[in-house]
């Protein structure tokens, strides 16, 4: 395909000459002349940059190949040391700075970044004036169309009914007028045709080969965020559990809550993890965090996410990837999440007595909470009996909790909202078609997962997801801001609440204080 777009190339350098030089007049040769320079232009800094970027890929490919086959080094041993890996100096910049930024993740242990939030197509549309590039078709059809009426305008011009020769000369000049006219039109609406084909031929072959590369990348090399993800939640889960095969059993708790032994239980991680949880719950090792939100125009807090956390007395922090799946598959979510919820709204009248003005709190609600509890009679009772206002307590509910028990979460949904509780529809993937099947539905926020975005279309995704929001009257927040080119994205989308490991990692209490405290002196 690289070879049929070079040969597009040269037709189109070539249509542009013959048009010239077949010209009738100097006027189609000088509007002619423009638009072949204007080609040659969008082939020299559009096409054929792209068309390198396009080998580039196919030459990491085939690096991470030769690699794989020498077997001497690891694969990404082998792409660090490489000084010109893509052999090419835009992408080999590229790959240096994500080089850079995996090492220092690794240094601290973090999740690594993916290879295409540093290279892709957004990023490489900007290095080869993509925005300039698309406006040469139309330029063209332009400069034909102004060929077009100043043709007509020479010819008619021209005309002159005095006499019989001068009425003859007007009617040649209205000809060759008309001449020019269509000759421009003609050569500006094919030069306008060929250069948007040549164009799209070329996107298209690096579009493809980049996706080819990043499969690649993805399966010999750094796994994409999400398998990583998967991988130390497995990894934590049987660590943790073998760690704990080791200590001495509490035959005094169960997951019924009567005496019998942990072999009661069903599955081997329940049969262990259960009895520490219990026990946990018992001794208050759990607590929660406060991952805040920010305003993205200002970049000042406005809020707060609470995120529970398990301080185990032996192994010291358990990952929540460990204990929420086995307590949310066994209904005992439900007793944790009414002990966090009211430790928030201690936390929250504590404040209020230290005159420190707090922040909105979200607090996260499962499909199993609304179903086993009275969720709005369990809040009202709250902001009862430690007199907090509701305005500072926000309900975040599971976006399946929405589309598996609707009428359920419906009326939870209603109760609150009327109790003065903001409602938030949590981890929201952009399908707003599903979210119209549900009858009555009628959150303040719904919080987008930026996991949903990951790709090679993340703008255009995100533009869509906040015009469709626009539409409806909804307001958008977001969740997952992991890197600046997240934020660049929002940002144009518009968006102005967000949170992520970017802009701050969950805190402790202690440090959340201190940053209200700040806020109150100001």
């Amino acid at each position: 395909m690289r070879s049929v777009s070079y040969i597009l190339i040269l037709i189109l350098l070539i249509s542009g000459i013959f048009l010239i030089v077949f010209s009738p007049d100097v006027i189609s040769i000088g509007f002619t002349a423009v638009m072949e320079a204007v080609c040659v232009v969008g082939v020299v800094f559009g096409i054929l940059p792209v068309l390198q970027y396009a080998k580039a890929f196919q030459n990491g490919s085939d690096g991470i190949d030769r690699i794989l086959d020498s077997q001497a080094v690891s694969v990404w041993s082998g792409i660090a040391q490489a000084p010109v890996f893509f052999q090419q100096r835009t992408m080999d910049r590229l790959l240096s700075d994500y080089r850079e930024k995996v090492r220092l993740q690794q240094q601290s242990g973090q999740v690594l970044s993916d290879i295409d939030d540093y290279i892709n197509d957004d990023v490489l549309a900007v290095r080869s004036w993509q925005n300039l590039i698309h406006q040469i078709p139309g330029t063209l059809t332009g400069f034909g169309i102004l060929g077009t009426f100043v043709g007509l305008i020479v010819g008619l011009r021209g005309i002159g009914v005095n006499t019989v020769n001068a009425a003859i000369s007007g009617v040649q000049a209205l000809l060759n007028g008309i001449q020019v006219a269509f000759y421009a039109s003609i050569a500006g609406v094919f030069l306008s045709l060929l250069f948007n084909l040549l164009y799209r031929i070329a996107w298209n072959i690096m579009l493809r080969n980049m996706a080819l590369f990043s499969d690649k990348f993805h399966k010999h090399v750094i796994p994409s965020v999400e398998e990583q993800l998967r991988y130390r939640e497995k990894k934590d889960l049987q660590q943790i559990t073998e760690l704990l095969e080791h200590l001495p059993k509490d035959t005094g708790f169960s997951v019924s809550g009567g005496g019998g032994a942990g072999g009661q239980q069903s599955g081997g991680n329940e049969q262990i993890l259960m009895p520490q949880i219990l026990e946990g719950l018992r001794n208050g090792e759990f607590f929660f965090q406060l991952q805040p939100k920010f305003n993205l125009i200002t970049k000042k807090a406005i809020g707060s996410e609470v995120l529970v956390r398990w301080n185990h007395g032996k192994l010291g922090m358990v990952s929540p990837a460990v204990f929420i799946p086995l307590l949310e598959s066994n209904g005992y979510i439900t007793k944790l999440d009414q002990y966090i919820w009211e430790q928030v709204c201690i936390t929250l009248r504590r404040w209020i007595d230290r005159g420190i003005r707090p922040l909105p709190l979200a607090i996260n609600v499962t499909k199993t909470d609304v179903l086993a509890l009275d969720v709005a009679d369990f809040f009202m009772n709250m902001v009862k009996k430690y007199r907090i206002p509701s305005r500072i307590l926000e309900i975040e509910i599971a976006e399946n909790a929405y589309l598996q028990s609707g009428s359920a979460v419906i009326e939870v949904e209603e109760k609150l909202r009327q109790a003065g509780f903001r409602v938030i529809v949590d981890s929201f993937n952009g399908d707003y078609l599903a979210l119209s099947s549900i009858e009555g539905m009628s959150a303040d926020t719904l919080k987008l997962d930026l996991r949903y975005f990951a790709g090679n279309q993340n703008q255009a995704s995100l533009n869509a997801a906040f015009d469709q929001a626009r539409k409806l009257g909804l307001d958008l927040a977001v969740e997952g801001i992991e890197n600046m080119e997240q934020l660049g994205m929002l940002r144009k989308c518009g968006c102005s609440e967000g949170q992520g490991f970017f802009l701050s990692k969950p805190i402790t209490l202690e440090k959340f204080e201190g940053l209200l405290s700040g806020d109150s002196k100001k």
